[in-house]
């Protein structure tokens, strides 16, 4: 015995809503994707590609480091310039998100860095061997620009700061078992 199915459609009020639903579920995730590549950009140095991320009207503060600059032209020099030399390591938990309208969001992400300054010497580099861990969270708004998600406010409040220094102590020459 076959069965059937047929569908036919019954447009109401509550596809105007599923609809919505689905648009909103969307944009969270475009928002999500968007973050991921803000990190992945800043840890690989992909400085052209963590530019496009940005409103032209946007800015960045890292408040922790009374550091902050905005257009994402000026954002890019900054963040590249204090990073140039650095390792860094930037990863992010489940995030707060809230979509305020069809072009404009907010939210909030928990944060963990690390950043690993190379031991040239002292004197050029004031964290010469040292290494940073940061924790705390971006409070950020979104816009929709062209159908595309971008920063138009980013502000990293760090809740804790460790600093590192890489030590090591000479081995014994004559150590043997």
């Amino acid at each position: 015995m076959k069965t059937e199915i047929t569908m036919t459609d019954t447009t109401t009020s509550t596809d105007t809503s599923i609809h919505e639903k689905l648009d909103k579920l969307q944009a969270l995730e475009d928002i999500r994707v968007l973050k991921g590549r803000y990190w992945r950009y800043v840890d690989t140095k992909q400085w052209a590609a963590f530019e496009k991320l940005w409103a032209p009207d946007s800015s960045f503060s890292d408040r922790s480091a009374n550091f902050s600059c905005s257009t994402p032209a000026g954002i890019v020099e900054a963040i590249s310039g204090a990073l140039e030399t650095v390792t860094s390591i930037h990863q992010g938990t489940p995030s707060e998100l809230e979509i305020l309208g069809p072009d404009t969001a907010r939210g909030i992400w928990s944060m963990t860095d690390v950043l690993f300054y190379p031991s040239p010497s002292p004197e050029t580099q004031p964290n010469a061997g040292i290494t940073i861990r940061g924790y705390g969270h971006y409070v950020e708004q979104y816009v929709k620009i062209d159908g595309r998600w971008v920063f138009k406010k980013s502000d990293l409040y760090r809740l804790r700061l460790e600093r590192t220094e890489a030590t090591n102590t000479e081995y014994p020459p004559d150590f043997s078992v």
